[in-house]
């Protein structure tokens, strides 16, 4: 109480002390006076409606708490544009393919994409100035993007390499010069190019099919501003001269390396890292 009991007047103390007597924490110096006061108060239901109103109070309280998945959707407020589009688009398709296995790996797939990279950086809840680019996991989600629906995200769907050199190297405001791979084995068809623009960082993608397989498979040269170093370290592979770095999700390997002065080039599809490093060998020069 803010005020001694003295100067209080009678009621101002009994209601006023009724908690502390409630939980035995009552001042022994005016444990007598509140006993006289509760029984001229001559209120014997005074305590227990108390306790029902101050139980109440809690359980009102109790819901202003934010839960777990509460919690998440504050999380998502801050999360970059683009990529929170990406991953709804994706969780979309999965559920229109209706195939439970697939659902449940693609959704570990793009929780789990950089869980291989050490080191990988604390995330930090704020406003969009304090959103960073973080290649593995943007473009990772990106990937499956692309591979479940291709025709609605390239921006210029192309087998010419003309044709989409002249798209990449007049695309407005990037400070990097995309790349194409140069010579990728002839198994392997061009089939497109986009330009992603985040808020923080502009991204070169160019697309390739694997049309002799019995289900077209797809693979990912992305190019952005920025040295390998940035990347989360990992083991460096060499591959007849190429130094990259390797990552891996559940479903698709990841070889970066840098293929330029300013510029981060990665690999992305489903074949395994040395062979991804000996498509990349073959294109490098471009």
């Amino acid at each position: 109480m803010a005020q001694a009991a003295g100067e209080l007047k009678d009621d101002d103390v009994l209601y006023g002390y009724l908690t502390e007597y409630l939980d035995g924490e009552l001042p022994a110096a005016i444990a007598g006076k509140y006993d006289q006061l509760l029984k001229a108060a001559d209120r014997p239901a005074l305590q227990e409606d108390f306790q029902t109103l101050r139980g109440r109070l809690q359980l009102a309280l109790q819901s202003y708490y934010l839960k777990e998945d509460e919690l998440a959707a504050l999380a998502s407020l801050v999360q970059d544009p683009r990529v929170k589009a990406t991953v709804e688009n994706v969780k979309i398709a999965q559920l229109e393919r209706g195939v439970a296995v697939s659902t449940m790996m693609r959704r570990v797939a793009m929780g789990t994409f950089v869980v291989a990279a050490i080191g990988a950086a604390v995330v930090k809840f704020g406003g969009p100035s304090d959103v960073k680019f973080k290649p593995l996991e943007y473009l990772g989600y990106e990937a499956i993007a692309l591979e479940e629906d291709s025709r609605e995200r390239l921006n210029l769907p192309s087998h010419d390499p003309k044709e989409v050199r002249q798209y990449l190297s007049t695309y407005p405001g990037l400070d990097f010069k995309p790349k194409m791979l140069k010579n990728v084995p002839s198994t392997w068809d061009l089939d497109g190019a986009t330009v992603i623009d985040y808020e923080v960082a502009k991204v070169a993608v160019v697309m390739y099919e694997h049309r002799q397989s019995r289900n077209p498979e797809k693979l990912f040269h992305f190019s952005f501003a920025g040295k390998l170093s940035d990347l989360p370290p990992a083991d460096p592979g060499n591959m007849r001269g190429l130094i990259f770095q390797t990552y891996a999700s559940n479903e698709q390997n990841v070889i970066a390396w840098q293929s330029a002065n300013n510029t981060v080039s990665l690999l992305i599809g489903r074949r395994s890292a040395p062979e991804l490093a000996e498509i990349a060998v073959a294109g490098a020069g471009d």
